[in-house]
């Protein structure tokens, strides 16, 4: 039998199988961030197909980081048993789910967050409107955020949570020298761009507890 079929374990969470549905945008989430039923479906299906490990699209920990529409929140409780609902319709078939959570930063979407969008730095050629510049203390507030969605996720149910610090969104920016030009704690060596992820995961795993 192939080892794709076999059991597996990933810090203690047991899977059915290797097989992973990566994250995935779907933009089918209420426009708020909400689960709706159109996207409780389509997890399902994918549970019931036999994956053993589900790994959502990427939802926004706070309001001023949604990157595009219907992509699903992390940013309130109100949310929770909606997705305490998909959660446990996942383990029903024997899968496990794991909730990604990000902010866009630079990329936040302006028409939807209703606000100008939060960068690290001044950069020209990325966007034809204006940024705003973030404080330490607006960056330390983040950092709080992706917490709270981790907890979240948790009390929802998901067997874990996926930190998004990749494809352009802000915690790749912050690592990125290109839009991290700052000259305070957060910017300058890797040590200082990567301050900020780090603290984001030191906050999460706070959170989460060490499973």
């Amino acid at each position: 039998m192939s080892r794709l079929f076999e059991r597996s374990e990933i810090n203690g969470m047991e899977l059915s199988n290797r097989f992973v549905r990566s994250a995935t945008w779907e933009g089918m989430a209420a426009d708020d961030g909400a689960c709706t039923p159109k996207l409780m479906k389509i997890i399902t299906d994918l549970a019931e197909g036999g994956v053993g490990l589900i790994i959502s699209s990427h939802a926004y920990v706070r309001e001023d980081g949604q990157a595009g529409p219907w992509q699903i929140g992390a940013y309130k409780d109100e949310f929770i048993n909606g997705f305490r609902k998909m959660t446990q319709a996942v383990k029903e078939q024997g899968c496990r789910m794991v909730l990604q959570i990000s902010h866009a930063g630079f990329f936040a979407n302006p028409k939807l967050i209703g606000q100008t969008p939060l960068a690290l730095s001044e950069v020209e050629g990325f966007s034809k409107s204006h940024r705003e510049v973030m404080t330490e203390e607006e960056i330390g507030n983040i950092v709080g955020a992706f917490g709270q969605a981790a907890r979240r996720a948790k009390e929802a149910g998901f067997d874990g949570v996926q930190i998004h610090a990749a494809h352009g969104y802000l915690l790749s920016q912050s690592l990125s020298p290109a839009f991290n030009k700052r000259e305070d704690n957060y910017g300058g060596d890797l040590k200082n761009r990567a301050r900020f992820m780090m603290d984001v995961l030191r906050e999460v795993r706070s959170v989460v507890a060490p499973e």
